[in-house]
């Protein structure tokens, strides 16, 4: 299950070979740096030096921590930071004695931290089955032919997680550190990380083999930030398509760094548990202590999109009121969070102590010791242990602080918004002595369906007036007749998100308790293969047989379809199974629409007869493993002749190019084309821009881009279509822009 490395091999490499080793590693190629998890709803991305600090892999503020990742711009993580503290250290990089020594990575990002702090030595990902190959009129369609970086040889049916991430780093407090992420792809499972941290005092403290220690280290704290967002759609500032696609939601642009995040703890006082809300009087549950399947106590913190003192409207959940083609879509649902699995009583008593972490104090953001740390600054890192590190609980969370307050959290907060921080320790260590953490993370809240259904009817009664009869989480009617009741219908839905991240919490914390083995609740495994064919009358779709195989109580495939892009919203278009006798490894999609793009995916289902969480219901392979990110159409037939060719949209208008073609932005089709022609554009006075030969159906599609790749201006075009035989047809066209 766990993946430990050897250490003391690594450190007898000589120390010429072991700096060419850890620097090949480091500046090597995207994949030896950091891996992606894609297998289920919740994608992330992990480095190879241990944490993820801010925008050091992408260089957007909100990157990473993905929910539901079926949508694009769902990210939550704004930063993290993984800090290893010590207290009075004799440090033989220095030649000191420091009261407190910290090892820092991130929160924000320094090129130093994987030279003389963090200093990964293996890092890698394994799995379970390879993804399946995903072929689309001939091209590799996945996002995982690209960001599955599996090591070679990697693969084991054995493995209990689908995908493991490990990774081994020295710091350079001589702590050394083993992480496994790992994550699984079954349905209820999908939606979290569960991260075992191994922590030993190795005495390696450098590249340098030859500068290391043997002491017994005390004041032993492991520390961790969390700077969160939620979410990237529903913090996209403007009212118009920004530069990445995205749709504008008129929100503050500090919500991207989590200016108005609010983040809970849960569970710092096993001996005194919180049983009342401060927050009963919005209909929600925040603050009160949670419980696992076996009634232990859950020590956790979460976090949420809080209001924002700028805007004139209720913002829970982030409805888009204010935004480009504003229709009350709910843009920031989710609540994300960490709970604790198991932390070390001490290095000699590995129970589970129920007192850890610690420390759970907010920080602000923007704090100094958040910038460019420096691990030979006395005073800085006294700071960072007192007031940060070891700083205890406090007697408020930053959201019932901002709650018993009154205010909004970006009044509350400085520039930078809070951070949540939880430590464990302290600890002493001798050397060889071993310390394990274990913690998941997830994200979880309402569907993308509920999301367009509350949202939309809060705004039909707050834009329009519409007074329309809804029904709250717990089943009860009420009729939206004022701004308050709707604020309090859309608020109790999204806060039934914390709900359903307490239930990914206690489904973490049973998989753990049950050493990471699925056991009957594994479900099939995808199609090792999926293929899908734009054809003249149908596409067709066909796909691997070895599903069957992988589980004995394999009942069928099932087929969704979505169009016009493949981050839209999915619906069934066949399901083939045993009981009915449609079982089969191909499917003819007659129902597509001519001249529109479509996307697919299958997941494999069993009969659900091994499902102990919800019984009868079946168990599902990931849509993810097989969605493909290339469409395809249904082909028109080609024309006898050349004649008849059609050119449309004529005129083509910018302001209307979302609406041409569903997912087609930019996009011009030629129809009723012969099997084969050449097609030629010109410019009105004759200037050639664009040469295309085309084969096989009635219709080819152009980007509107010229052959040196420059956006085609305002004007009218020619177009020359002539077959192998020499007929010739000349069409006209216009662009409005």
């Amino acid at each position: 299950m766990k993946q430990t490395l050897s250490r003391t091999r690594i450190r007898k490499l000589s120390s010429w070979f072991a700096f060419l080793l850890i620097f090949a590693f480091i500046s090597s190629t995207h994949a030896a740096e950091w891996r992606w998890i894609k297998i289920g709803s919740l994608h992330n991305f992990y480095q190879a030096i241990g944490s993820e600090p801010e925008e050091d892999v992408g260089a957007e503020q909100q990157f990473g921590m993905r929910w539901n990742a079926f949508y694009d711009h769902q990210d939550m993580q704004a930063a993290k930071g993984m800090w290893i503290a010590v207290a009075n250290y004799e440090d033989p990089l220095a030649n000191t004695t420091f009261n407190y020594k910290i090892a820092h990575c991130g929160p924000r990002p320094r090129p130093e931290i994987s030279a003389n702090e963090f200093m990964p030595t293996a890092f890698g990902m394994t799995g379970r089955f390879a993804a399946p190959t995903i072929i689309v009129d001939g091209e590799l369609a996945s996002d995982l032919d690209w960001d599955d970086v599996v090591d070679d040889g990697g693969f084991d049916i054995n493995q209990r997680a689908d995908r493991q991430i490990y990774n081994s780093v020295n710091t350079s407090t001589g702590i050394s550190f083993d992480r496994n992420v790992y994550a699984f792809s079954q349905q209820y499972y999908d939606n979290f990380f569960i991260y075992e941290y191994t922590f030993v005092n190795t005495g390696a403290v450098s590249q340098d083999e030859s500068i290391s220690h043997s002491n017994t280290l005390e004041g032993v704290y492991f520390h961790w930030q969390f700077r969160n967002a939620v979410a990237g759609e529903g913090t996209v500032e403007g009212s118009v398509i920004d530069y990445r696609g995205r749709r504008g939601w008129g929100t503050p642009q500090n919500c991207r760094w989590g200016m108005n995040t609010m983040n809970d703890v849960i569970g710092e006082n096993p001996d005194n548990p919180t049983t009342t809300s401060m927050f009963s009087d919005e209909l929600g549950e925040m603050g009160i202590d949670e419980y696992d399947i076996d009634g232990e106590i859950m020590r956790a913190f979460y976090s949420w999109h809080g209001r924002h003192s700028t805007l004139n409207y209720d913002n829970i959940g982030s409805p888009n009121i204010q935004g480009y083609q504003a229709d009350g879509l709910m843009g920031a649902s989710q609540f994300m969070g960490s709970v604790v699995l198991h932390a070390d009583t001490s290095p000699q008593n590995s129970f589970d102590d129920i007192y850890q972490p610690t420390t759970t104090r907010k920080i602000e953001s923007n704090d100094p010791e958040t910038v460019s740390n420096d691990q030979f600054s006395s005073s800085r890192m006294e700071r960072g242990y007192t007031q940060f590190v070891a700083a205890g609980h406090e007697p408020l969370s930053q959201a019932e602080q901002v709650k018993s307050q009154g205010q909004f959290p970006d009044q509350f907060s400085t520039a930078g918004g809070y951070s949540q921080t939880w430590s464990f320790g302290p600890y002493t260590m001798a050397p060889g002595d071993t310390v394990r953490i274990v913690v998941a993370e997830g994200v979880a809240g309402l569907s993308r369906a509920m999301n367009q259904r509350i949202g939309n009817n809060w705004y039909k009664f707050v834009a329009d007036g519409q007074q329309l009869d809804v029904e709250m989480p717990d089943g009860s009617p009420v009729k939206l007749t004022s701004e308050a009741i709707a604020n309090d219908y859309k608020n109790a839905w999204v806060y039934s998100g914390r709900d359903s991240l307490m239930e990914t919490f206690r489904r973490a914390r049973f998989l753990y308790k049950n050493g990471l083995d699925m056991g009957s609740m594994t479900p099939p495994e995808p199609p090792a293969a999926f293929e899908v064919t734009s054809q003249g009358n149908r596409i067709y779709l066909t796909w691997a047989d070895n599903a069957p195989n992988s589980s004995s109580n394999f009942e069928g495939y099932k087929i969704f379809r979505a169009k016009g892009q493949f981050d839209s919203t999915y619906y069934e278009i066949a399901d083939l199974n045993e009981t009915d006798g449609s079982l089969a490894h191909e499917f003819s999609d007659m129902t597509a629409e001519r001249g529109q793009l479509y996307f697919y995916y299958i997941i494999s289902y069993d009969d659900g007869s091994t499902n102990v969480l919800e019984p009868n219901i079946p168990l599902h392979s990931s849509p993810f493993f097989t969605r493909t990110n290339k469409g395809a159409s249904m082909l028109k037939p080609p024309a006898e002749g050349i004649d008849d060719i059609i050119i449309v949209p004529n005129p083509y208008v910018i302001a209307n190019n979302q609406l041409q073609y569903i997912g087609e932005q930019n996009s011009i089709k030629f129809w009723n084309l012969p099997a084969a022609c050449e097609i030629n554009i010109f410019t009105e006075r004759g200037d050639k821009i664009y040469t295309y030969d085309h084969v096989g159906s009635g219709v080819a599609t152009w980007n509107l881009l010229t052959t040196s790749k420059q956006m085609i201006v305002s004007g009218v075009y020619i177009v020359v279509f002539e077959t192998p035989d020499g007929d010739k047809s000349i069409k006209k066209f216009v662009v409005i822009r």
